[in-house]
């Protein structure tokens, strides 16, 4: 324990900090996932990287995978992104959700503007 709380408490609040984030970033990372035309497999396993930080043998045992395949996976997700290296993907990604919420944003300003008279 640790100021009086156990760690199942800390596992549980990390996990619901991880939902909201979801919530807020979801719509922007289904986009670039689907705009990449990912898999439905290798869209999971760039979730639970840039998400949990899953490493591959933590993403292989989750999906009941070999740590083989999720490095298939992954060089296929690089492949066609063009890019060598988890580092960029991640930019990539994170590039692309925070241009998302800055366009939607800007919108949003935009509808405010000229909704007022």
């Amino acid at each position: 324990m640790r100021n009086g709380r156990s760690h199942d408490n800390d596992g549980m609040e990390y996990e619901i900090l991880i939902e909201l984030q979801m919530q807020r970033i979801g719509p922007a990372m289904q986009d670039f996932l689907d705009s990449n035309q990912f898999t439905q497999r290798e869209s999971e396993i760039l979730i639970l990287i840039a998400v949990y930080g899953f490493s591959n043998r933590e993403i292989a045992e989750h999906c009941v995978i070999s740590e083989k395949t999720v490095k298939n996976h992954l060089a296929n997700i690089m492949k066609r992104l063009g890019i060598r290296s988890t580092r960029k993907l991640l930019s990539l990604l994170f590039n692309h959700v925070l241009n998302a919420r800055e366009q939607d944003s800007t919108q949003l300003n935009t509808f405010i503007m000229t909704g007022v008279e």
